[in-house]
């Protein structure tokens, strides 16, 4: 049972990473800078990131595994959030649609390729490993069904 702490707490590290990004893009005047929808997008990222985090403390103090299906449905959304939010960065700073989701006159918040890159495999990376949990859950869940019927067919 031990695992379930390490679990809930890994989650809220990690819902912590992006909250912490959230705020500093908010600090540098990302509301002024973004559209009204990317906007949006980057609000309703920070409010799944707080309610990851308070979901994975709960988690966290109960110390049970029937308390996880909230934080890592909020983990895998806001993972997937993220991912779309930078996919958006990229298209805005390349290719035909160049500062689509910026406010006309203004600039994109202080960016390079670098951080892009980085930003970027992170996302491809959180992205794997919602699909891994996934695939994990479903079969431990579909063993866990087999196994009930099994005794019960006994």
């Amino acid at each position: 049972m031990f695992k379930q702490r390490i679990y809930a707490a890994l989650l809220f590290v990690g819902a912590g990473v992006l909250l912490t990004r959230t705020i500093i893009m908010l600090s540098q005047g990302a509301l002024e800078t973004l559209t009204w929808w990317a906007s949006a997008l980057l609000l309703l990222e920070l409010l799944i990131a707080l309610a990851c985090m308070v979901s994975s403390v709960k988690w966290f103090i109960r110390n049970d595994q029937s308390e996880d299906h909230i934080p890592l449905r909020l983990g895998a959304a806001i993972t997937i959030l993220h991912a779309f939010r930078v996919l958006i960065f990229v298209i805005g700073r390349a290719g035909p649609w160049v500062d689509f989701d910026i406010r006309p006159g203004k600039e994109a918040l202080h960016w390079n390729w670098e951080l892009v890159y980085f930003a970027a495999v992170m996302s491809v990376i959180g992205i794997l490993g919602v699909i891994i949990i996934w695939r994990i859950r479903r079969r431990s869940k579909k063993d866990i069904l087999d196994h009930a019927n099994e005794t019960q067919l006994d």
